[in-house]
This record gives structure tokens, sequence and C-alpha cells, in this order.
């Protein structure tokens, strides 16, 4: 029986791009996945086992992505979604192609509900090679407009206590994880950063995600940016799952203007 690991994968996005894995590896090959790590985006799914042995053990994170031959490039220029990105690994059909956590499918939508979250993980950095000139950080105008347009609406924050505050309902810090999730699940729309939250928002398909790209400058959106380009890994990781936004007041490449937000 194949045991999965992540290994030393930093972040809750960085984990959560593969939580499609157990679900399309049963599909495929008819086996259930060990969960060596116990990790808590297992909890629920129906294709994780725990505590057995496992024959073989595959590092997801360190697993290397797929390459394909620049003839390809025509045919298949670009990933469907991360879960069609590693199920390409394997040899796989992707069934199922967002993450997916299973629980609070079914739970009722609140309509009036966005959900933000401002704040990247403060202790990435800044990669300039990967195209990025700042954090990922919501400025004061983008969460300023956000508040103003949606002001009819319940706007809950979330992430952690030293995010930037963006002075709406405040459910920053919550000491379980799956509170975070149920408030996510039930949204009408989630707007945030390039972070967890927004992964977490990915495995809910009825919640309209907006992603903001403040990471990239506008000029690199327009001219550089292409989400699951294959030739491009360092792309791979920005799903069509979400809608994507920029910081300036023009459309770049596929993001519109945080003034459609």
């Amino acid at each position: 029986m194949l045991g999965i690991t992540f290994g030393n994968a930093p972040g809750i996005g960085d984990r959560l791009q593969f939580a499609s894995f157990p679900e399309n590896y049963y599909r495929n090959a008819g086996e259930r996945i060990i969960d060596l790590d116990h990790h808590w985006m297992f909890d629920h799914n129906p294709f994780i086992v725990r505590g057995e042995t496992p024959t073989q053990v595959i590092d997801l994170w360190r697993q290397p992505w797929p390459r394909i031959s620049p003839k390809e490039y025509f045919t298949k220029p670009v990933f469907f979604s991360t879960a069609d990105r590693t199920a390409a690994i394997f040899k796989h059909v992707a069934y199922l192609r967002h993450p997916r956590l299973y629980l609070y499918e079914d739970s009722p939508r609140i309509n009036n509900r966005v959900v933000l979250h401002t704040t990247g993980s403060r202790s990435a950095r800044i990669q300039p090679e990967h195209g990025e000139d700042q954090a990922r950080v919501l400025p004061d105008y983008i969460i300023d407009f956000v508040r103003k347009k949606y002001r009819s609406y319940d706007v809950i924050q979330v992430g952690s206590k030293d995010d930037v505050d963006a002075q709406v309902t405040d459910c920053r810090g919550l000491e379980d994880i799956w509170g975070t999730v149920r408030i996510i699940a039930q949204a009408a729309i989630f707007i945030g950063v390039d972070s967890g939250p927004a992964w977490i928002s990915a495995c809910y398909p009825d919640v309209f995600k907006k992603k903001i790209l403040v990471q990239y400058p506008p000029e690199f959106l327009r001219n550089s940016f292409v989400p699951m380009h294959i030739p491009s890994p360092n792309h791979h990781w920005h799903d069509f799952s979400h809608t994507y936004y920029n910081r300036s007041t023009d459309d770049a490449g596929v993001t519109y203007s945080y003034l459609k937000l």
C-alpha cells in the first residue's frame, strides 16, 4: 500500500494543492493511501488510512513535476488544474479536478457572506526570480475598496492574528483550522491573497473565489503570467479554480483590475 508524506512543505497551500490525489489515486489504482503525516486535511478523507505500514513511500512535495517536449506544447500547453498536473506525474486520469476536504460540502450557503484574507505568510520571502516584487499583503486601498463595495454584506476576515486588520467581522486566529474551513465553505464569495485560505476556498467549487495577485507587478502579469503553464513550472500552483485580480486600475493578462472585485 502506498504511503504519502509532504516532507518539509512549508505552507497550507503547498500541501492542499495535493488534496485531490487520494481520490484520484483510488479511482485509478483501486487502493486507498496511507497518510504518514496524519495531516488535518485528510481527517475526513474516505480514501485515506492511517496506522498501516506502507510498501512504498512517496514525498509529494519532492516529486518532480511532469515535463513535456517542446513539440507537445501545441497539443497541451497548460495543465487543466493542479489535480491534472499531479495526476500526470503518475500517468493517472484526474477524475477530481479540485482539492477536496469532504467536510462541510453540504452546509447551507450564506448568500450575504464574503470572506476576506489580507496577508500571506510573513515567513515567505519575495521571490523576484518568479516575477514577484512585493509581499502577499493587501494594500490599504484594496481593503478599503472591498469594505465599501461589500458594505451591505457580512464581511468576515480569516487568517492569523497578526494579519493586516481589515476592520470587518474578525475571525482571525481561530485555533481549530476546521472552524476557518467552515466559514469559507459557507461563503458566497472569497477574496484574498495567494495563500492557504485561498486554497481552502478552492475545495468548495460553489464559492466564488477571487484571488488578488498583489505579489506581481502588472507588467509581469500582462506579459509573462499563464496559469498552469507547462513550460513554466513556477506557475503550476495558480489553478483555474480562482478568478484572478491585480493591484492596478487596469486589467493585465488573465487578471482583472482590483476595481472589478
